[in-house]
């Protein structure tokens, strides 16, 4: 008897799932049977402009002084080579410059976020308001000094709708999804007594 008790148990607790993601299936047919139009594309995307902004792009180079290698002089050598980096009329390599690092030295059209990953949301900061083609600095990071030439930057952006349509409609009818799951749901109450079972 206790053996068909739990399998009883069981299959109505089987029994009960299947109701209920057959319930959840109803109301999301139910919702998401057109899709959206342009005008509600564009309405979704001013509601959300910022979650779709373009990220700030950098393309930029950097001496590296190291405050370990150079102690208290480190401020005193980063500003006698920023003098030489900006009177310089040759070509430079900051790689030849830079104390010894595992760093790279050369960043060509990377997201603002990766530089302040890498160097540290100051550092980010301060780059991305340097004006482009002329070497600055020096910024600090937790590895020590930077002499920075940017450069070019792209700043961050809203963008157009056919930039982001497949975004745009996922997003769309993801949220018309649990709307019409928790409209359903509502509508439910106002007839039934429902019991939901707990997410383990």
């Amino acid at each position: 008897r206790e053996g068909l008790a739990l399998g009883l148990d069981r299959d109505a607790t089987i029994i009960r799932r299947r109701l209920k993601q057959k319930l959840e299936f109803v109301a999301e047919a139910a919702g998401i049977a057109a899709e959206p139009t342009d005008e509600e594309l564009r309405a979704y995307l001013e509601q959300h402009r910022d979650a779709y902004r373009t990220d700030a792009r950098l393309s930029f180079a950097h001496v590296f002084l190291s405050a370990e290698r150079r102690g208290v002089a480190v401020e005193q050598d980063a500003a006698r080579m920023l003098g030489t980096l900006q009177t310089s009329k040759g070509v430079v390599d900051p790689a030849a410059l830079s104390d010894p690092t595992l760093l790279e030295i050369r960043f060509g059209d990377v997201p603002l976020r990766d530089v302040a990953a890498q160097f540290g949301d100051e550092f980010a900061e301060r780059v991305a308001e340097l004006p482009v083609g002329q070497w600055q600095g020096p910024i600090h990071s937790g590895y020590g000094l930077h002499l920075v030439l940017v450069r070019a930057r792209t700043d961050d952006r809203a963008p157009e709708i056919d930039e982001v349509r497949d975004a745009l409609r996922r997003d769309w009818l993801n949220e018309r999804r649990i709307a019409a799951n928790e409209a359903y749901y509502q509508s439910l109450l106002q007839r039934y007594t429902v019991t939901v079972e707990g997410r383990k």
